[in-house]
């Protein structure tokens, strides 16, 4: 069970930490929840969990939040 715990305090850390690269890419360009939200055709609570590491998504949802951003996937990985 030990290593059940370990991955998942890992899959948390990384989606906190994507979350917090999206945010600063996010605010540098000057965009709000809101509006990156409709620019990702996404809920604006979903931006907001998704920006705090709460949620989970998808790989084609990182595509996605990288073209509103104008940034290449790997600088949100």
């Amino acid at each position: 069970m030990k290593q059940k715990e370990r991955i998942n305090n890992t899959d948390a850390e990384n989606l906190k930490l994507i979350g917090a690269r999206i945010r600063k890419f996010r605010i540098k360009k000057g965009i709000s929840q809101e509006s990156f939200a409709i620019e990702c055709e996404l809920d604006y609570s979903q931006i907001n969990r998704m920006e705090l590491g709460k949620v989970n998504f998808g790989i084609a949802l990182i595509y996605r939040i990288a073209r509103a951003l104008e940034v290449d996937v790997k600088e949100l990985m």
